[in-house]
């Protein structure tokens, strides 16, 4: 408790020491802005949280064009009103270190890219093979359980956190149908169908995709793809109503955020990326005097993972707040997500368990595709 205090206190004379003209945290996204339901509104959730709790203001701005990325920063930094301004999006990979070159005395985040070892820049960088891969365990072994061969996945754009997710969500499906066999001796056999839209905002084409993944025999499908994947959800609710059912499979799986809440009874899960608890660290960071560094977010520091009960039920909460129109009251949505989880058998949620102790202990080495060789290596390795 004392300990809490005293940081408590010295961000507050750090904030105090700012002065008036830089209580504002700026959010720049790469073309596509808030009300994903996912990665963009993660990245607001944290700034909000942050400005909440150290007296600051939040600030967003999304970019009409990638030609305007560095002449938009540039000018965010010439105004000297923020006490960060935190890049959101791969995209900015060039435009975002350029910037901060340029203005040395204002201070940048970048989530999803390094810090380039500037001294004004804080990387926020993920583990995002490890939710996919996680997501991948639960989709194989449900997949298993129903008689499918298939699982699927539609994807954004063909970038290096996506290709994490892609290929921890691989490595998980075939590691899932090994465990299957030790389990059971049975025989069993899984495809991970991959299908890349090429944009965060399309979720008619996140649909059209799912729809094509359906008919090839995957009914659980991760998406991965920001607003886009939207549309896996709305494509496995219609299926399973179609059939006449109240809750999956199909199941979708959301990314980043706990989204069971959208499509209840029809997703399964998520992959967690806590895009959120990064940006609140960026601004805890801007408030020091500290330099600038990468920060790592794995499973180790609750940074990925795949969403749990509490998880659900704080973004249940988080989407009344938001004014979301859940499907029912709070209570019903919730029962739904439980039931659906229930529904399924014992054995999906044994192997996710075994899967994630071995990978918190570090007896699990996930595959690395950082660059389009080695997402190229996994797809062979684990088609």
């Amino acid at each position: 408790m004392r300990w809490k205090i005293l940081t408590a206190v010295v961000l507050a004379l750090a904030l105090g020491l700012t002065g008036l003209a830089q209580r504002k945290i700026c959010l720049y996204f790469d073309q596509t802005g808030p009300g994903d339901l996912s990665f963009n509104d993660m990245a607001l959730l944290g700034a909000q949280l942050a400005a909440q709790e150290f007296g600051l203001e939040v600030v967003h701005t999304t970019a009409s064009s990638p030609i305007e990325f560095l002449s938009d920063l540039s000018m965010l930094a010439e105004s000297k009103e923020y006490l960060i301004i935190i890049g959101v999006g791969f995209l900015l990979f060039d435009a975002l270190p350029e910037a901060a070159r340029l203005y040395p005395n204002q201070k940048f985040g970048f989530v999803d890219g390094p810090n380039f070892d500037l001294p004004n820049m804080i990387g926020l960088l993920f583990k995002e093979q490890e939710g996919g891969a996680l997501a991948g365990v639960v989709a194989a072994l449900t997949a298993i359980a129903y008689g499918d061969t298939a699982i699927g996945a539609v994807a954004g754009m063909e970038i290096p956190p996506v290709w994490r997710y892609e290929a921890g969500y691989r490595f998980g499906a075939h590691w899932a149908v090994d465990w299957y066999k030790k389990l059971t001796g049975k025989d069993a056999s899984i495809r991970v169908l991959v299908t890349y839209v090429g944009r965060f905002d399309d979720p008619a084409g996140g649909k059209v995709a799912s729809e094509a993944l359906l008919r090839a025999g995957a009914r659980n499908i991760l998406g991965i793809a920001g607003a886009t994947h939207l549309g896996v959800f709305d494509a496995a609710e219609e299926a399973g109503r179609a059939a006449g059912l109240l809750s999956g499979p199909p199941f979708g799986y959301g990314a980043d955020a706990a989204q069971e809440y959208i499509k209840p009874g029809f997703i399964l899960g998520s992959a967690r990326k806590r895009v959120d608890v990064a940006v609140y660290e960026a601004v805890k960071w801007a408030l020091g005097k500290a330099p600038g560094y990468n920060l790592v977010l794995g499973i180790d520091k609750e940074g990925t993972g795949f969403s749990t009960k509490e998880d659900i039920l704080t973004f249940i909460d988080l989407a009344v707040k938001a004014g979301y129109p859940l499907a029912g009251t709070p209570a019903e949505v919730r029962d739904k997500i439980f039931a659906a989880r229930d529904s399924v058998p014992p054995f999906v949620w044994q192997g996710l368990a075994e899967f994630e102790t071995l990978l918190r202990a570090g007896k699990i080495a996930l595959p690395q595709a950082d660059t389009a060789d080695q997402i190229a290596a996994v797809r062979r390795r684990y088609p």
